[in-house]
């Protein structure tokens, strides 16, 4: 992937960097707010990266553009807010937020977007988890975490590399042999406690099932199980429903569309209130001029694939629901029909008998260590192992990297995250994200570009920053960074010593005005490559 050109803003004011080449580019400048940060966020953001702008910039109210190239061929996104336009092969392709974007990406096989255990479900990795393989902002870093922490975190980073390298992980407790002495331990006290059950006999054939449970589940736990099962199969159509929904609607949609079309063959529609005679279609955050022919076919088109896109996911859903009854099926297999009923309808019953406290805590323990014991399967202590051969591959080449940028310092990576309470000093972080994208390039070997913002932060030193250039050289390519340079350096014209660094000085853009009227007409000419129109 090499990014080759970027613009934002809006037909009034906008700015376009089309000066970036394959190589090495340092955008720099001789004092900050030059919006150097700008551009580099711009790109990210036009990609379906979460917004992390600087504060105070208004970005809900432009246009950001990124045109790029990926195995040869070119593609060009447009994005207002979450709604995203995307030409690719003559073709556009209309999504109402990033999400659909992920799955488009992902099943034209435009970028291989892997996959993750996310909340016990199978799921495309995010976009914005994804892109900081390679992409380092100026903001919100934070070496023990992710950068953009939320409903993502470190270990959703870790099973991504992970299923890149060809394997699942999830989240398992690494000490099993603790696990099978406690469940032992656990085992023998609740069989000494429930021969104290055996005198409650409240109903019999509910009393009977109960004494059952020493190797088998609860009925306090299977009718969890049963309630979480069915309460899946309720949320999963939800889904297939509001998708149903959304396919009709852009069902009806293609045909007005369609009428629109013969309409205008056979007449003039104008606007009752203004005579115009522009007809526009938004979706959400984006405006079409669909009286124009072009615009319309290709707007279509669009619409035709998301709906062929829905069919898929609501199949998908409907698998999915279907995997769910058969988990409930089986679940329900050797209980007999009226203990069922009980179970799915007469919660009261049970609330109503009264366990032996200890009996409670002790099969709540001897639950949650079954559900941990069982997770680590075969399987996952294979993964797990593979991860820790990754993870140490990775951390060696991190070391590896830091010996050379830094021969002195006193840095010793063992992770691929900090421990929260380990905080970095001067340039030490500038150090640990530029030898962990190194490494990660290195050890992957992936198509994508390095981009990073503000890499000298922290006072890095010229003979550190030399090594660093350097090293992104001979990485063989495209490697996007920002610098702000002291009086001094700009004057003695710091990267022209650079062979084959292409360098771009954003010094004589006005303080916090990026966004210049005579870039306003490059930025319409974007505008109706897409046919959108800003209303």
């Amino acid at each position: 992937m090499v990014i080759k050109k970027m613009g934002f803003g809006n037909s009034k004011k906008a700015f376009i960097e089309n000066n970036i080449n394959d190589g090495v580019n340092i955008i720099f400048s001789d004092d900050n707010n030059k919006g150097k940060t700008l551009v580099i966020q711009g790109i990210m953001y036009a990609l379906g990266n979460e917004p992390i702008f600087p504060c105070g910039f208004p970005f809900e109210q432009y246009y950001f553009y990124t045109e790029l190239e990926i195995n040869g061929k070119k593609l060009e996104f447009l994005r207002h807010n979450n709604s995203v336009a995307i030409n690719y092969e003559s073709n556009m392709y209309l999504f109402d937020n990033i999400t659909e974007m992920k799955y488009f990406l992902k099943s034209e096989n435009i970028i291989d977007l892997p996959l993750i255990v996310k909340d016990t479900h199978e799921t495309v990795a995010d976009l914005s988890l994804f892109y900081e393989m390679f992409f380092i902002g100026q903001d919100k870093r934070n070496p023990s975490n992710i950068i953009n922490y939320g409903y993502n975190k470190k270990q959703d980073f870790i099973n991504m590399l992970c299923s890149m390298n060809g394997y699942p992980l999830i989240d398992i407790q690494e000490d099993t042999k603790e696990i099978e002495e406690k469940i032992i331990k656990v085992k023998a006290e609740l069989s000494t406690t429930k021969k104290l059950l055996k005198l409650l006999k409240i109903n019999p054939r509910l009393s009977s099932y109960i004494d059952k449970f020493s190797d088998d589940l609860s009925i306090t736990e299977l009718r969890d199980r049963m309630k979480k099962i069915h309460g899946d199969i309720g949320a999963y159509k939800k889904k297939r429903t509001a998708e149903i929904n959304r396919k009709t609607r852009l069902e009806v949609l293609i045909d007005e569309l369609n009428s629109l079309n013969r309409n205008i063959e056979r007449g003039k529609i104008i606007c009752a209130d203004c005579g115009s005679d522009r007809i526009v279609y938004t979706n959400r955050d984006l405006s079409f001029d669909v009286s124009n022919s072009y615009v319309r076919q290709k707007v279509l088109r669009s619409i035709n694939f998301q709906i062929s896109q829905k069919e898929e996911i609501i199949n998908e859903y409907s698998r999915t629901i279907h995997k769910e009854q058969d988990k409930l099926k089986t679940l329900l297999k050797d209980i007999p029909e009226d203990i069922q009923e009980i179970l799915l309808y007469s919660e009261e019953i049970l609330s109503s008998i009264e366990y032996d406290n200890k009996l409670n805590a002790l099969n709540e323990e001897l639950r949650s260590l079954m559900q941990a014991n069982n997770s680590i399967s075969e399987n996952s202590k294979e993964a797990r192992k593979k991860y820790i051969e990754m993870k140490n591959s990775i951390v060696e080449r991190m070391n590896l990297f830091y010996s050379k940028v830094d021969p002195k310092g006193t840095l010793d990576f063992d992770d691929l995250f900090t421990k929260k309470n380990v905080t970095y000093s001067g340039s030490e972080e500038q150090e640990y994200y530029y030898c962990r994208l190194l490494a990660l390039n290195d050890y992957f070997q992936h198509e994508f570009p390095i981009i990073i913002d503000c890499f000298r932060s922290g006072e890095l030193s010229t003979q550190k920053e030399e090594i660093m250039i350097q090293t992104f050289q001979k990485t063989g390519k495209q490697v996007i960074l920002t610098s702000t340079l002291k009086k001094e350096e700009y004057n003695s014209h710091k990267y022209d010593k650079y062979d084959g660094v292409n360098v771009i000085d954003y010094s004589v853009n006005e303080d916090s005005k990026i966004l210049q009227e005579s870039y306003a007409q490059l930025m319409q000419e974007i505008l109706s490559v897409f046919g959108v129109s800003e209303v």
